[in-house]
């Protein structure tokens, strides 16, 4: 084993770090972290934009640094530090739509939590290492704060939490709103098991490969992305078993009613054909061919021998 020594033209000038840094957070802190603490040990004093010119880490990430030692009680002292991360324009949410039943308010844990968490619990340690790893960047306070409630408050096991960040990542939406918001959609759905994700996984792949089928057929210009077409395309295509031929038909017959592509019309549709068993274009075409006759049927005779009695009313007698 080598060993090494500081070199003694540079040991006039030191500062001092605890042993616990390295005894019990250098696995656990990230790059950033430790930046700022070594800027912080330097210097004494805080200012996010003269951290950030340092260390070359962003003013929002040393705010959030900080917070990490203050929370794990390396440091203290200061004015509390509030932080205010701006989140990249492309991420910033929509307007919130109205709800039917607003969600009951989230008391996320503090970090101080997340930290002791993190330090007991290996699954949960290795959980915010892999997520960190999927997302390509380290975890910022709030992203800790939110795995931590969806890992505890909500119930999630660790596996499934990575299935959601998969999902995520396939979906081109891999940040923490995103992933928190799909965890809790499944967590409402009873989908906490790896059984029940990989059902679910493999349905809504099943959805995506029916819509894809839906819009070449119908040839959509418009993808479909609503939860209700996707829910009907599936239907369609893997649980009825549908056609082209008796697809098309159907979005023609829609066409000519609606005058546009209506889910719910060809739903109709099709959940009637299906029931009469009506799978193919014949079977479809003697079905709907009956029902213009049907229609169409009217007993000329006897509306001529209406016509030819018909005695008005005011030329009835009365009794």
């Amino acid at each position: 084993m080598a060993e090494y020594f500081w070199n003694p033209s540079l040991m006039r000038h030191v500062f001092a770090v605890p042993e616990e840094i390295v005894d019990r957070h250098l696995r656990l802190a990230r790059e950033d972290h430790l930046k700022v603490l070594l800027w912080v040990s330097r210097n004494g004093l805080f200012d996010a934009e003269a951290c950030e010119r340092a260390t070359g880490v962003l003013a929002s990430n040393c705010v959030d640094a900080l917070q990490y030692w203050v929370a794990a009680g390396v440091l203290s002292g200061g004015e509390p530090v509030a932080a205010t991360p701006t989140p990249p324009k492309d991420e910033i949410p929509p307007a919130p739509k109205p709800k039917a039943a607003a969600r009951p308010k989230v008391h996320k844990p503090q970090l101080t939590e997340v930290i002791r968490r993190q330090q007991q619990d290996g699954e949960f340690d290795g959980l915010l290492a892999e997520v960190s790893a999927r997302m390509g960047r380290p975890l910022g306070n709030g992203d800790l704060e939110t795995l931590l409630y969806l890992y505890e408050s909500v119930g999630l096991p660790a596996a499934v939490i990575l299935m959601v960040v998969g999902y995520a990542a396939q979906m081109g939406r891999i940040n923490m709103r995103y992933i928190e918001k799909v965890a809790l959609d499944w967590a409402d759905r009873g989908i906490v098991t790896m059984a029940a994700a990989e059902e679910h996984l493999c349905y809504l792949e099943r959805c995506e490969q029916a819509v894809l089928r839906v819009q070449a057929v119908c040839r959509l210009e418009k993808p479909l992305t609503t939860a209700t077409a996707m829910r009907a395309a599936e239907k369609w295509i893997c649980a009825f078993g549908i056609t082209d031929e008796v697809l098309a038909k159907a979005y023609a017959i829609c066409l000519e009613k609606t005058g546009k592509f209506d889910v719910k019309y060809i739903d109709r549709v099709l959940e009637n054909w299906h029931a009469q068993g009506a799978d193919t274009t014949e079977k479809v075409e003697a079905l709907t061919g009956k029902k213009q006759e049907k229609t169409h049927s009217f007993d000329h005779t006897e509306y001529e021998d209406m016509v030819e009695h018909y005695v008005p009313v005011y030329k009835k007698k009365k009794r």
